[in-house]
This record gives C-alpha cells, structure tokens and sequence, in this order.
C-alpha cells in the first residue's frame, strides 16, 4: 500500500457544502496515491484539453462577418447548456435576443462593451456577468478578444457579492467548514434593477 491521500467526494455543487436536499451527500476517504495518479488505463471518460490561442488565429473574427465570415465555435455541451468560443474584435454584425437560455459571459483575453437594452456594461481582462434570456444586445470589441460564454436553459443565480472583499470573506473555512455557513442555490440571487448587491444569506 502506498501513500494514503484523502479524496474529497461530491454529487453536485460546492465541495466544501451540501447542494440541493441533501439525498446525495458528500463524504471524505482515504486513497492510494498511486492509484489516483495512475489507476484508469482505459475504458474510463478522459480529459482532453483544447487551446482558443491556437484556434483564434490572426483573421478569425466571430459574429462580424454573417454572410461569409466565422460563426461562434461551440466547445462543449449538454441538454442543460452550451459552452461557446468567440473573438469579435469591432461592433457585430447585428443584435441577439436569446428567448431560451441565460448567457454567462466571461472576458479571457482583451475587452469589449456589451450594449443592451439595460443599459452598456465593458468587461476587461477578467470580468464575467450573465446576460438574461430576452434581453436584446451585441458586442462590441475594443481590438481583438477571447470571450468565452455558457448558455444555460435554467435562470443563472448569481452567489456571490459584488464586493470583492465581501466575496473573498465567503471563501474562507475553518475546522474544514465555511466560516459563514453553507452556500446555497437559494441563496442566489437574479440581478434585477434596483435590487441589493448582496445574495441572500451572506453575512452583511
């Protein structure tokens, strides 16, 4: 027997909490290293990697173009939602409004506006927001930009603080248990004008 190594086992959500009603716990183990390191030859799901760097080449511009240029690339998917690759470097070619599905949208590389009928907002290097089903808007990118974005049929919840503080606060653990209690879906909040910052549940 090898070094022995604890595994940290979950169904759904947050490793450090439970999720939904509690019918799939989580629970921690004891594993050989060896094993975890080298243990599936085959048969198993695998990880593949894929690198935007090497699909975005120079001219490779999504959304601009909608005759005869390049369509957003669809990296992964399920029934429940869709993960898409998009570069638009200038004002795209026209307006979407998405009646199925939230847009969970994250800045991986440049910036860009993203004008909408609640108002513009500009991500930079980093940034993330969620769209709502229905809105209508387009981007608008300052340069060229690696935009990644998952269309989720159910509503996104946002859990987190705006604060970043606040946020980093609701990160921290103690004796292996979040040190302001669990997170949870309905704490989640769905950003509506006028509404609070803060989701329900976190510590003010």
């Amino acid at each position: 027997m090898g070094e022995q190594v604890d595994e940290f086992v979950t169904y759904w959500g947050p490793s450090i909490n439970e999720w939904g009603d509690g019918s799939e716990r989580r629970w921690t183990t004891k594993r050989d290293l060896d094993e975890l390191q080298n243990g599936v030859t085959q048969g198993a799901r695998v990880m593949r990697k894929i690198n935007v760097d090497e699909i975005l080449t120079e001219g490779v511009e999504t959304g601009v173009d909608m005759i005869n240029g390049f369509l957003p690339l669809a990296l992964f998917a399920n029934d429940d939602f869709i993960v898409e690759l998009t570069n638009c470097p200038v004002e795209q070619g026209g307006w979407h409004r998405n009646l199925g599905a939230d847009e969970w949208v994250f800045q991986y590389r440049g910036s860009r506006t993203i004008e909408c009928e609640s108002g513009a907002v500009t991500l930079e290097e980093g940034d993330m927001a969620v769209i709502p089903r229905g809105l209508s808007h387009r981007n608008v990118g300052h340069g060229p930009n690696i935009e990644l974005t998952i269309y989720s049929r159910k509503p996104i919840k946002r859990l987190t603080p705006l604060d970043p503080a606040e946020a980093r606060e609701l990160m921290r653990i103690k004796d292996g248990k979040p040190l302001h209690g669990e997170v949870l879906l309905e704490h989640g909040v769905i950003d509506r004008q006028g509404d609070q910052d803060t989701p329900e549940g976190a510590d003010q």
